[in-house]
C-alpha cells in the first residue's frame, strides 16, 4: 500500500512517545504533523523546556504543535491538514469528539496493558504492584470513554519475576513500536476486525501519588518487593526512618523474622508481616542511587529500631 500520500498526525510528550515517533520515521512513515504538551518551566533556572516528542519532531523538520486546549483555533488548524489517521500516544491531554471524528480512518491509541484491565493513567506500575504474570500493548480506536474503544491489535509478554519499571517498559516499547508499525497498512487497508472490550472485566489503573509510593511494612513480603518494582528506579518507593526519606530501589526476600516496621539486624533487614525484605540498592534523601554496602559505610542506625511510621 501507498502510504506517502496518507496524512498522518501524531500526538504525545514524553520519552516513551518519542520512542514511537522515531520508530515511525525509521520505518518510513510519513508523518504530516506533531501535536505534543507545550513547554514547561523547569526548576533550575526556570526556562522553558521541549518536550521530548517536540525535540525529535523539530530535529526531523515535522511541524509541530503545542496547543493549551483544543479550543476552535486548534480545532480548525487540525482540520486544515486533513489527518487521515491521529496517533497518540501518552500525549496527557483527551481529544475532544470533533477531533476524534476528524480522519478518516479515526484515532488510534497505544496502551500499555492487555485492555480493557488496567485502563487509566499508571497500568505498567499497577500490573507490577499487582503481582501480575503478564501484560502487553493493546492499540485501540479511541472513543469518549477512556480507553474503552474497540481493540485493533494487541500483543502479550510475560513479566519475568525480577522486572522492574524501566525493564518492563523498555519490552513494552519494543512490543508497541513494532506492533504499531505492523497495524498501520492493515488500518488504512481495513485489514483487521475490530474486536470490542467486555466492560465487565475492566480494572481501572488510577495516577500513583507519593503517598501511594509509601512502604507499609505491616504488608506482606511479596506485595512489599512488588511495589517496589513497581517504582524502580524512578520515582522509587519510600520510607521514613529518622525523619529522611529513603528509597529502596530494589530488594528480595530477607532471612530474618521479627517485628514489623523495624530495622531486625546491621544487615538492614527490614521486618514485614510474614518475614522480612532485604533492600539490595537505595537512595538517600537528594543522594545518589547505590547499593546496601554503601549505603551501611554511611548509614548510623541501631539494629532494632522502628522505622517512623
Amino acid at each position: 500500500i501507498k502510504m506517502n500520500n496518507k496524512k498522518i498526525i501524531f500526538m504525545g510528550t514524553p520519552l516513551v512517545a518519542k520512542e514511537y515517533l522515531e520508530a515511525l520515521i525509521k520505518n518510513k512513515i510519513d508523518i504530516k504533523a506533531v501535536f505534543t504538551q507545550s513547554p514547561k518551566k523547569q526548576s533550575r533556572g526556570m526556562q522553558l523546556v521541549k518536550s521530548p516528542v517536540h525535540l525529535l519532531a523539530i530535529e526531523n523538520k515535522i511541524d509541530v504543535y503545542h496547543p493549551i486546549h483544543f479550543d476552535l483555533i486548534t480545532i480548525s488548524q487540525l482540520k486544515k491538514l486533513e489527518p487521515d489517521l491521529i496517533i497518540v500516544m501518552a500525549y496527557g491531554k483527551l481529544l475532544p469528539k470533533e477531533v476524534l471524528e476528524l480522519p478518516k480512518n479515526g484515532c488510534i491509541n497505544i496502551h500499555v496493558s492487555i485492555l480493557p484491565r488496567w485502563r487509566g493513567a499508571a497500568p505498567i506500575e499497577h500490573a507490577l504492584m499487582n503481582g501480575d504474570k503478564d501484560t502487553g500493548i493493546s492499540i485501540i480506536k479511541l472513543i469518549e470513554k477512556l480507553d474503552a474503544g474497540p481493540i485493533i491489535a494487541q500483543e502479550k509478554m510475560m513479566i519475568p519475576p525480577n522486572f522492574n519499571k524501566a525493564e518492563l517498559m523498555k519490552n513494552l516499547t519494543i512490543i508497541g513500536t513494532r506492533l504499531l508499525i505492523n497495524s498501520i497498512p492493515k488500518i488504512f487497508t481495513n485489514d483487521f476486525i475490530y474486536q470490542e472490550q467486555d466492560e465487565e472485566k475492566a480494572t481501572y489503573a488510577k495516577k500513583i501519588t507519593s503517598e501511594k509510593r509509601k512502604i507499609n511494612f505491616n504488608n506482606l513480603t511479596i506485595d512489599i518487593i512488588n511495589q517496589i518494582r513497581a517504582h524502580s528506579p524512578k520515582p522509587g518507593a519510600w520510607f521514613y526512618f529518622n525523619n529522611e526519606r529513603i528509597k529502596i530501589i530494589d530488594a528480595k526476600p530477607g532471612l530474618a523474622i521479627g517485628k514489623t516496621s523495624t530495622i531486625l539486624n546491621k544487615n538492614f533487614e527490614i521486618g514485614c508481616s510474614d518475614g522480612s525484605i532485604d533492600p539490595l540498592i537505595l537512595q538517600r534523601e537528594g543522594k545518589k542511587i547505590i547499593t546496601k554496602d554503601e549505603f551501611l559505610r554511611g548509614f548510623k542506625f541501631q539494629p532494632n529500631s522502628l522505622i517512623d511510621v
